[in-house]
């Protein structure tokens, strides 16, 4: 007798196991991803599952993560390592989905990466808004902010509901998470908004002269008791705890006008961002809202395409630090 069924039944079984070993291989990785004590095991695992994609066609898996889910774990263990807290990870029951919600906001906020496909990379979103927070590639190594997006969500959106400190967890997270994979993983990272450095000079996006920008700070400040006096092509404030703001302008053929502007702060322990200053002083997140329609904190511009667009031509960014015992008069 011919046996016409044993080929078939080893080619079946043979196909069982290829799936089964792929599920294993993933199942394998995946508890390297939540388990592993080692930050460059977890960081190599990550880049390993969103490289591929679980294709199996006789062993079928009916819940998987997707590669967006993997970015959020790992994020999770990233921050787990730098000590990082106020946040948690949530899951629905019917299906495997996370999402990050942040402990002190008292206005709803959840958050999720999105994949950039264009780019291999994802994007961290607040879902009611859809506003692209940062965004993050693996395996580039890359991780860049959206100094627009984080305006308009914690500045705009949250602080009218919410305390400063509240929506502070937010930023300090972000920044958190940034600094260690900097430092961890040699990360390009781009901050702008959220730099704490007193020495940075926040690039800025200008498409138009700001034309009385100033004066309107003047006006504002004056009206909040705090004096805006003159500096160097600008204008500084003090306000409390020693912070200091400096809108100025270098002079630059390329900048439109011919000035390229800057915003710096310095409070003499590098720990005070832009977006502290927008969250604790109503009157100049104010002024900043209105005046980012033509100047504002630049973020990556073939990464994001939120706010105004950088002109044309090369940008020069002058590290500058104008001393702070400079004598300056009143406006």
């Amino acid at each position: 007798m011919v046996d016409h069924i044993q080929g078939h039944v080893n080619g079946y079984v043979d196909l069982l196991k290829a799936d089964v070993e792929k599920i294993s291989e993933q199942l394998g990785q995946l508890d390297l991803l939540s388990n592993s004590a080692d930050p460059t095991i977890v960081h190599s695992v990550l880049e390993q599952l969103v490289s591929e994609k679980l294709t199996t066609e006789w062993a079928v898996v009916p819940r998987q993560y997707k590669h967006t889910d993997w970015y959020l774990l790992a994020m999770h263990r990233f921050l787990s390592f730098a000590d990082a807290q106020d946040y948690d990870l949530l899951t629905p029951t019917d299906r495997e989905e996370l999402t990050m919600v942040f402990n002190l906001l008292q206005v709803p906020g959840v958050f999720q990466f999105v994949e950039d496909q264009e780019n291999n990379a994802v994007l961290f979103v607040e879902m009611g808004t859809q506003e692209k927070l940062f965004y993050w590639s693996a395996q580039n190594k890359q991780l860049y902010f959206n100094s627009h997006a984080i305006t308009s969500l914690l500045v705009s959106n949250y602080r009218a509901k919410d305390t400063a400190d509240d929506i502070r967890s937010v930023a300090d997270l972000l920044r958190i998470f940034g600094r260690y994979m900097e430092a961890t993983f040699d990360y390009d990272v781009h901050y702008n908004i959220l730099e704490t450095a007193d020495s940075f000079l926040y690039e800025l996006v200008q498409t138009e002269m700001p034309a009385g920008m100033l004066d309107r700070l003047f006006v504002l400040s004056a009206e909040s008791n705090y004096f805006l006096q003159t500096v160097q092509n600008g204008a500084a404030m003090m306000l409390e705890n020693n912070v200091e703001v400096r809108v100025f302008y270098d002079d630059n053929a390329q900048a439109v006008g011919g000035q390229e502007w800057h915003f710096q702060v310095i409070d003499g322990t590098d720990a005070v961002s832009w977006l502290d200053v927008l969250l604790d002083y109503d009157f100049i997140g104010t002024w900043y809202l209105k005046e980012r329609k033509t100047i504002e904190v630049a973020s990556k511009a073939l990464i994001f395409e939120d706010g105004p667009r950088k002109p044309q031509g090369p940008a020069v960014i002058v590290e500058v630090l104008y001393p702070r015992e400079t004598e300056a008069d009143e406006l």
